[in-house]
């Protein structure tokens, strides 16, 4: 087989028809044809491929089985193996840029366009998992105290003391009410927070006031363990706290259904929110979790009363605190279904109920109260000038108080 060498190649003239592969391809070793050809000519490189594998079946002389092929001009470099590849991948950027193709022409894959992923070491967090954790700026004026009340929840706890303690509180303090597993060792694992272990179960509301009496911030942020809510939505409660709201609510009514569509429990935050004239706040109440107190807010109220949640919203909006749905949460997935509080009529459901009728009974006290002293000061005027009336029998205070309630 006659051969033709690269010195003859490249002092011959450029001519418009291009010589065939297999002959330009003898003169260099077979498995650097294909690299030196896609280098050279990235745009000719895909026809040229059938030709490329019939090049190398051919017999090769011994003299052409080459690794460095060195032109006979003195100022010409030697074209290496190596060279030749970088020429490659010069070419397949430049084919990147211009259109997405790589240097043999064919289109770059999704997987080629990614970069490639950072190797993380093992047993190392996800970068996202990471970013979760990490703390959030500290903007307060006043101190956050964090009270989270939990009746066996040893799975979710750790994960949202972590939420917590991204808030920078103050002070962390949880009451596991009658708990029989681990919970109280895995919130023991959380050196910030302040354990209080109830023997028998009390309940969550009993828990927040207990905790709300140890509590020593401006800011009180309740919490329930068995859910898991991320640092940012729990920090709008407290801002709107200490940016002067007296009690910060979740605003649910976005999540809820039409009315008539609605539960007992809806039914009974929205009336109680009615009665005392503040419709707007829908069915936000202090019976969900998230809310936030201010100090203020608290020795107004009592912490005693926490223990009836709507009774203390109803004596906080009586006493003129300001009162606000700060954020909203959705509670009703993360939840956790439990025997007395799944299905209609459940114990939950009549607790709540109960505690909405101790918050009406609580109004209706004081606006009797009211129509009382309202009574008196009007027959004190009616004796200083000079007509003097009886004071009103128990029937007509029971008429006056139905009046009353029959015009809300």
């Amino acid at each position: 087989m006659k051969t033709v060498s690269i010195k003859r190649r490249l002092h011959q003239p450029q001519q418009k028809k291009r010589q065939p592969a297999a002959v330009r391809k003898s003169a260099i070793h077979p498995a650097t044809a294909a690299a030196q050809e896609s280098a050279i000519h990235p745009a000719t490189a895909a026809a040229d491929e059938s030709a490329v594998h019939s090049a190398t079946t051919a017999p090769i002389e011994p003299a052409a089985r080459l690794s460095t092929a060195t032109p006979p001009s003195s100022d010409a470099r030697p074209v290496t193996v190596s060279a030749l590849g970088a020429r490659k991948r010069r070419a397949a950027g430049t084919a990147r840029r211009a259109g997405g193709r790589t240097a043999s022409g064919k289109k770059r894959g999704a997987a080629a366009r990614k970069p490639a992923a950072r190797r993380q070491p093992a047993g190392a967090a996800p970068v996202r998992a990471k970013q979760a954790l990490q703390p959030l700026r500290k903007q307060r004026r006043g101190t956050l105290s964090v009270i989270v009340s939990a009746r066996n929840e040893a799975k979710t706890l750790p994960l949202l003391l972590k939420q917590v303690q991204r808030l920078a509180p103050d002070e962390i303090i949880v009451v596991l009410n009658g708990c029989t597993d681990n919970s109280f060792q895995r919130t023991r694992t959380c050196r910030q927070a302040t354990v209080v272990h109830v023997a028998e179960s009390a309940g969550h509301d009993v828990g927040r006031a207990i905790g709300a009496k140890l509590s020593r911030g401006d800011i009180l942020l309740f919490l329930d363990g068995d859910m898991v809510i991320p640092a940012q939505q729990l920090a709008v409660f407290a801002a709107a706290v200490d940016g002067g709201v007296d009690v910060a609510l979740n605003d649910l009514d976005q999540l809820l259904p039409p009315f008539k569509l609605s539960d007992h429990v809806t039914r009974c935050k929205l009336y109680l929110n009615m009665v005392l004239g503040r419709s707007d706040l829908g069915a936000g109440s202090m019976t969900a979790v998230p809310h936030a107190l201010s100090r203020r807010a608290l020795e107004m109220i009592g912490y005693r009363e926490l223990m009836v949640p709507p009774k203390a919203q109803a004596l906080a909006l009586l006493k003129q605190l300001r009162v606000e749905k700060a954020g909203t949460v959705d509670v009703f997935r993360q939840n956790r279904l439990r025997q007395d509080n799944t299905g209609a009529g459940n114990k939950m459901e009549q607790l709540i109920a109960g505690d909405h009728a101790e918050a009406l009974n609580a109004v209706l006290s004081q606006q009797a109260g009211q129509v009382q002293g309202h009574a008196e000061a009007v027959q004190l005027i009616h004796g200083q000038g000079g007509t003097h009336s009886a004071a009103p029998s128990l029937q007509e205070q029971r008429s006056r108080l139905a009046a009353w309630r029959n015009a809300l």
